[in-house]
């Protein structure tokens, strides 16, 4: 007798069930063990774990504050919580920082100074918050008063804190991301980290620098290990054990040689991070992004001449017709033709043949009578930037034209009249065609403005001795250079407003600003007077009418300053020697002047002859002119201008 149909299709259906879950199971644990080999889900577990002991660490320094406001604890005590919660804060910094920017200089981490709201219509002020307030705080004696600023303040950072760890859960994070932070990072660690701009206030800079190096090498490791026992794997953990044993053995701040670390193990990695990104064949930023970045990604170096995306700061694209804009602009930039009496050019202040400066205190007015208000910087790598002028009046390249254009003391003269004069000469009207030929060669602002920054745009300076040999190219520097390099990055504090690698106060890791400071800069060298100009705070710019940037300027390069004394806006100082002998003294505040809105530390840095003498040194090695062309031996001809030699090659 068989056995009933329903029967089998029973047994039948019940044995497919369980071979269905067993498979199920197979496919669920085989899923989870493959879902924790992928580096991206690895690196999110890290970032999000990270952020969670961050806030819990905020709040143990929150219990901190109350335990010391009580008398149960001593001020070292909250010191060291204050401590826990920064080193929290920098195991997760790279990716923090990476995808909440605004965030973290706003709320979380940003400089301990009050700005202004650069897009309003009028005048916000916006105080100071985070960690790097916090800190200013805590290393000085506390007020009564202190003590609800404290708590306001990590209550700010808590309610910030909350929404960004309830993102990070629910966001995707990818890998091209998981490598330009990591490299952009190395960035930060080079230029804020072992110089102290991160932490002025303790002495936990390279320890700080430590655990930052260490959460890199984390971030990374599941990428080289994707590579295995490749050459390229073993090189990058190499580089950073390497680092991060030197960074340990560190036997305080200021002996820390910052020169043979970013040689031996920054600039490498920052190449090796690139080699590795690109070998896993992960999309990168250019792929993705439509805009530009500061800063090329695909450069393999800090400190070379490709770094910085000129195209970011200039809006200048590469086209088939570069060459004729260059040509064109160098013409424009020694053609006295737009001053209003033929005798004056850009070129009468900005000499080639002194790194474009022009060696004086103050240049020559147009009546050569007067001078101008203040002393001519040198343009080279002057186009890397957001604003121009000591006073950062200007916010892009054509507006910086106009001030000179129709400033009395410079050209003093229009718009209107140079391009009469340009057009009337048959050779600038046939270079202006060959320049723009999609505008049918038009002299206007546009053109004049990009045929002047295509010029500029190759006074570039980044191959001095000192880029050379951080790059690890084989060049002696003197045992005095060395020592100048690690004072300026270390205890002498220079790089805290003169970043690496421009040396200028365009702020890093992603140079997207520039920097202004109140040095009480005097009258003259150990005069008992503050110059007088009011800098950022008078340059008609609504959202820079704060009090705290009277007598704030501009941070210039330091990049050829073996060419371009005197200085100084006011060009006051004559020599290098008088400049840091100004900053040993620590400014007018540490003259004994009264200026509360100095920005410079007041304390006196301490250096000894020696010590300033190998500084000098230093910036002196920082010189690279290079790229610095040639005057034009003959201009186009141009009717109503003397027709003469105005210059040779040198």
């Amino acid at each position: 007798m068989g056995v009933p149909l329903f029967i089998c299709n029973s047994s039948i259906m019940k044995r497919l069930g369980i071979l269905s879950l067993f498979l199920l199971l197979v496919f669920s644990l085989h899923y989870a063990a493959h879902k924790q080999e992928v580096p991206i889900e690895k690196v999110k577990g890290y970032y999000v774990s990270g952020l969670e002991d961050l806030h819990s660490s905020l709040k143990q320094f929150q219990n901190s504050i109350r335990e010391c406001r009580m008398g149960r604890q001593g001020q070292s005590e909250l010191q060291q919580s204050f401590a826990n919660l920064r080193f929290s804060y920098k195991k997760i910094e790279f990716l923090l920082d990476y995808l909440q920017p605004q965030d973290v200089k706003d709320h979380l981490n940003g400089a301990p100074l009050p700005k202004t709201e650069r897009n309003a219509p009028r005048l916000v002020v916006l105080e100071p918050k985070g960690m790097q307030k916090i800190e200013e705080l805590l290393y000085d004696p506390l007020l009564p008063e202190q003590w609800k600023e404290l708590q306001d303040l990590t209550k700010a950072m808590d309610y910030q804190l909350t929404p960004i760890i309830a993102f990070a859960k629910r966001s995707p994070i990818s890998d091209r991301q998981v490598f330009e932070a990591v490299r952009i990072a190395l960035v930060r660690i080079m230029s804020m980290g072992i110089t102290g701009f991160d932490t002025p206030a303790s002495s936990n800079a390279i320890k700080e620098s430590a655990v930052a190096w260490e959460s890199l090498s984390i971030g990374l490791e599941p990428y080289c290990q994707k590579l295995g026992e490749a050459n390229l794997a073993q090189e990058i953990k190499l580089k950073w054990q390497g680092g991060l044993e030197t960074l340990k053995a560190a036997k305080d701040f200021d002996s820390f040689d910052r020169l043979n670390f970013i040689r031996q193990y920054v600039e490498p990695l920052y190449g090796l991070c690139l080699d590795l990104h690109l070998k896993l064949a992960y999309e990168t930023a250019s792929e993705v992004y439509r805009g530009q970045l500061p800063f090329n990604y695909r450069a393999s170096s800090i400190f070379s001449e490709d770094f910085f995306n000129l195209q970011y700061y200039t809006g200048l694209k590469p086209d088939a017709h570069l060459k004729a804009k260059v040509k064109l602009g160098r013409m424009l930039f020694f053609e006295p033709a737009l001053s209003a009496n033929f005798e004056r050019s850009c070129a009468s202040c900005h000499d080639p043949k002194k790194a474009f400066a022009d060696g004086r205190a103050k240049s020559l007015a147009f009546d050569q009578k007067g001078t101008v208000d203040r002393n001519a910087p040198s343009l080279y790598n002057a186009l890397y930037a957001e604003k121009f002028f000591h006073d950062l009046r200007a916010d892009r390249m054509e507006a910086q034209m106009e001030h000179v254009i129709f400033n009395e003391k410079e050209f003093a003269t229009n718009y209107h009249t140079i391009f009469a004069r340009l057009e009337s000469s048959e050779e600038y009207r046939r270079m202006f065609k060959e320049a723009f030929p999609d505008f049918n060669g038009a002299i206007n602002r546009h053109s004049l403005s990009e045929a002047m920054v295509a010029y500029l745009s190759g006074l570039k300076s980044f191959n001095s001795p000192v880029d050379r040999y951080l790059r690890g190219d084989e060049i002696v520097l003197s045992e005095e250079v060395k020592q100048g390099f690690n004072l300026f990055m270390g205890k002498a504090a220079c790089a805290t407003c003169h970043f690496a690698p421009s040396f200028s106060g365009l702020v890093p890791p992603w140079f997207e600003e520039n920097e202004s400071e109140v040095l009480g800069v005097l009258k003259k060298p150990l005069a008992n007077e503050i110059d007088g100009d009011w800098g950022r705070y008078k340059n008609g710019v609504v959202q820079d009418e704060a009090p705290f940037y009277k007598h704030s300027f501009k941070t210039p390069t330091v990049r050829n300053v073996a060419y371009t004394a005197p200085y100084f806006h006011n060009g006051a100082y004559p020599d290098l020697a008088s400049v840091l002998e100004f900053y040993n003294h620590g400014g007018a505040l540490g003259l004994g002047l009264e200026l509360p809105n100095q920005t410079l530390p007041a304390d006196s840095l301490g250096l000894d002859s020696a010590e300033l003498k190998a500084l000098e040194v230093f910036m002196e090695a920082l010189s690279d002119t290079t790229n610095r062309g040639a005057y034009p031996l003959n201009l186009p001809q141009l009717p109503g201008r003397p027709q003469h030699l105005i210059g040779g090659k040198y």
